[in-house]
């Protein structure tokens, strides 16, 4: 696409984000307010209404691409360098994921609460009219974002689906659509709120993470759809379980209980095993946090035969990443609690084995690896671990709560006096806009 931008190749970035939506021509001119005959004479070039730069700036408004997306046509080159001397030596990289809300990564949780208030929604722009397109745009960009995050994490992914989750609440709001639209819009922008909240708590911001679930089960409720709660009551009962663990409240670990509970209720006529499976381990996690060994042990247990199960057509795409890797992942943290960190070693070693694993989850569960090492009496070893992801962390891998698991760690390197270790640790600690690990509930 910013090829495609940068040559002013526009009907090819049309093309490119249909296909990358999977909407129809007829799709996108319903969102854009544009007919599909002139949709199809843009992309063939027969037409060119989106080489004037405010019918061009509308387009990406209408489709709430952010504006600094587009400054590949501006530059004339697709990575977007803005070269500021050619003598200084000096540049700005243009960075998708930096400044999608209007503030950049550092000003961004500031100014977070109030995007997702009603305060800050007039600063976006919605259609009069919506139809089946638009939840299928939305649902498009979901997806998208869920993958990114898989590669990322939530620092970079925060913003832009905070943008577009408060672009479908005032959809739900503002527009006309008809009740089948209007109940497909309620699951959506669910949906969206709940990865937000996912993204809020990886970035290590609890408060606005438990809020942003908050506001995804009351849309979840307005759906009365069973899976879109069942989304929301899981991702909630994970924060209890993490607030349980660094608060060490036992309440906060039967509300995780609680939350899993309501979600296996609700997913009892569900067919899909990954669900079922993820649904046990977090009961799992919920028991061990309550010092429940054998419910624990029970629920791991349960969790391997749903997975066995094998795939099925009802496996929702955000369950993808529920694998036997996962399972060794949720055991290894419960024998943490549980006091055996060797054991915790071994589960550990084998998820970061797994080709398989996405590259923010290999990050988290390495890192995990590193404080389960130290809890072994080798901090040698521990170290370096935390240094094999160190250099990504604030660069590549923007997940917060990842960092969070090596403090420990920093702690030992101080007082061994291994310098790299730390140097590189505050320097990724500086550069996540995230509150630190106590912004708890």
């Amino acid at each position: 696409m910013r090829r495609a931008l940068a040559n002013h190749e526009l009907g090819t970035f049309v093309t490119i984000l249909r296909a990358a939506t999977g909407l129809s021509q007829l799709d996108l001119g319903n969102i854009v307010g544009l007919s599909q005959s002139t949709i199809s004479m843009i992309e063939t070039g027969d037409r060119d209404t989106l080489y004037d730069i405010r019918e061009l700036v509308r387009f990406a408004d209408a489709c709430d691409i952010p504006r600094k997306v587009l400054l590949p046509v501006v530059l004339g080159t697709e990575s977007g360098t803005l070269g500021l001397s050619p003598f200084s030596g000096e540049s700005r990289t243009f960075e998708a994921d930096e400044e999608l809300a209007g503030v950049d990564r550092r000003s961004f949780t500031g100014s977070l609460l109030g995007l997702v208030t009603a305060s800050g929604l007039d600063l976006i722009q919605v259609p009069d009219r919506a139809d089946a397109a638009h939840v299928r745009y939305l649902r498009a960009c979901l997806d998208g974002l869920g993958r990114q995050d898989q590669d990322l994490g939530g620092g970079a992914v925060l913003p832009q689906a905070v943008r577009l989750f408060s672009r479908a609440r005032r959809i739900i709001d503002d527009s006309d659509y008809t009740d089948n639209v209007g109940h497909q819009l309620l699951m959506v922008t669910s949906d969206l709120g709940t990865l937000c909240g996912w993204l809020a708590y990886d970035n290590g911001d609890q408060k606005t993470a438990r809020m942003l679930y908050r506001e995804a089960g009351l849309l979840a409720d307005g759906a009365d759809d069973a899976g879109t709660s069942v989304h929301v009551y899981l991702n909630m009962a994970m924060q209890s379980s993490f607030l349980a663990r660094v608060s060490g409240k036992a309440g906060m670990a039967r509300e995780a209980l609680r939350f899993a509970d309501r979600a296996s209720y609700l997913a009892r006529h569900e067919r899909s095993p990954r669900l079922h499976a993820l649904i046990k381990l977090r009961q799992a996690l919920a028991y061990v946090r309550l010092g429940n060994e054998a419910a624990f042990r029970r629920n791991i247990a349960q969790a391997r035969d749903e997975l066995q199960r094998g795939g099925h057509p009802d496996d929702a795409l955000w369950t993808q990443f529920v694998t036997e890797s996962e399972i060794n992942g949720y055991e290894a943290m419960g024998y943490m609690d549980l006091g055996s960190p060797a054991r915790s070693v071994d589960l550990y070693s084998a998820v970061v084995s797994d080709v398989r694993c996405s590259p923010r989850n290999r990050a988290y569960y390495r890192a995990r690896l590193s404080s389960a090492l130290l809890q072994c009496g080798d901090r040698a070893q521990a170290i370096n671990e935390g240094l094999s992801i160190l250099p990504d962390l604030g660069v590549r891998v923007t997940s917060r709560r990842t960092l969070n698991e090596l403090q420990p760690v920093r702690a030992a390197a101080e007082q061994l006096a291994a310098e790299e270790f730390c140097v590189r640790f505050d320097q990724a600690a500086r550069s996540f806009s995230a509150p630190d690990p106590g912004s708890r509930i």
